[in-house]
């Protein structure tokens, strides 16, 4: 995830870091990282302050940091994933948006979220009977199952025994996959490069189609608006040249920024929203405030490409807006 530098939200702030860094072994978060030198310089500063280190390690795809200061982050190569203490206003906009708009959910696939925090907002609803996660890295996985303070956040989601755990490939497991779904979370990185670019393509959305139900729901996680907003459209017109009818919301994250959202399904979707009280805290009373936009963002809309495997277009229009 990452987030805009010159926002009035981070005055006096520390800034966390972005995606792909590598945090060197000699714990120099600022040499040979591939993040965001905002998170790069954030982490530098927290590590040489009071902190806790809850765990430092490396899985076969990244490196794994997460400290407590005031709150806990997890960073994977050295890109800030969350602040507990605003990671909530992520996640129940993520999940509880779809809740609200369709009736019954009850089985559910989840492609990333690995520390569970979506998770743990999906099983609040007793009437999801199912939910398979697939995620790449094992270790992520085993934090979020054994590392107390994350088991504290994610409410020891991975012991529901609804929840069916895979490591694998998201692209690998959506080829053989022959289940049907009523919602699929798309947690995704940001599409930093041209590997990760490969995860919004017409290619994958098209698997996903045959994946969802007639009344199911994909939402998928399309980036900061005010860092990338030509990404965030763009992988709303990805998913329409896969088959499915489109809305696009988002919300405020002090800790990122304005953050995208994207919600596809086989139907054409009506904004009549459902509010469960008692399921989220952070949501307004009016949800369909998160489908308004600022004029500004709509000039970036004309824009928006394709992202296909024959012409991954995202990474590079990624790095050209994080530039």
């Amino acid at each position: 995830m990452r987030k805009r530098k010159d926002e009035p939200w981070l005055a006096g702030q520390i800034n966390p870091i972005r995606n792909g860094e590598k945090i060197k072994r000699d714990h120099d978060p600022e040499s040979g990282s591939s993040g965001d030198e905002w998170d790069r310089v954030g982490l530098k500063e927290i590590l040489a302050g009071e902190h806790t280190n809850l765990y430092q390690g490396q899985s076969e795809f990244q490196d794994i940091h997460m400290v407590s200061k005031e709150d806990v982050r997890l960073y994977l190569n050295g890109q800030l994933q969350f602040s507990s203490v605003d990671e909530r206003i992520y996640h129940e906009a993520f999940i509880h948006v779809p809740f609200s708009l369709k009736g019954s959910i009850q089985k559910v696939l989840v492609l990333g979220g690995g520390d569970g925090l979506a998770l743990r907002e999906i099983l609040k609803y007793q009437e999801v009977k199912s939910v398979d996660l697939v995620d790449i890295d094992s270790k992520v996985v085993e934090l979020a199952k054994h590392n107390q303070d994350l088991m504290a956040l994610n409410d020891r989601s991975f012991y529901d025994e609804r929840v069916n755990t895979y490591i694998k490939d998201a692209k690998i497991f959506v080829k053989s996959n022959r289940k049907v779904y009523d919602l699929i979370v798309i947690d995704f990185p940001d599409p930093s490069n041209e590997l990760l670019a490969g995860l919004y393509t017409v290619e994958l959305f098209e698997k996903l189609y045959n994946a969802l139900s007639d009344d199911g729901l994909i939402v998928c996680q399309s980036n900061a608006l005010d860092a990338a907003p030509t990404v965030f459209w763009s992988i709303g017109l990805t998913f329409e040249r896969a088959g499915f009818y489109t809305e696009q919301y988002h919300t405020i994250i002090p800790s990122f920024g304005d953050w995208g959202f994207t919600l596809a399904s086989k139907k054409r979707l009506s904004r009549h929203f459902t509010n469960r009280s008692g399921y989220h805290r952070t949501l307004p009373d009016n949800i369909e405030r998160l489908f308004q936009f600022q004029p500004d963002y709509w000039h970036y809309k004309k824009r928006a490409v394709i992202n296909s495997e024959r012409k991954l277009h995202l990474h590079a229009i990624f790095n050209e807006e994080n530039g």
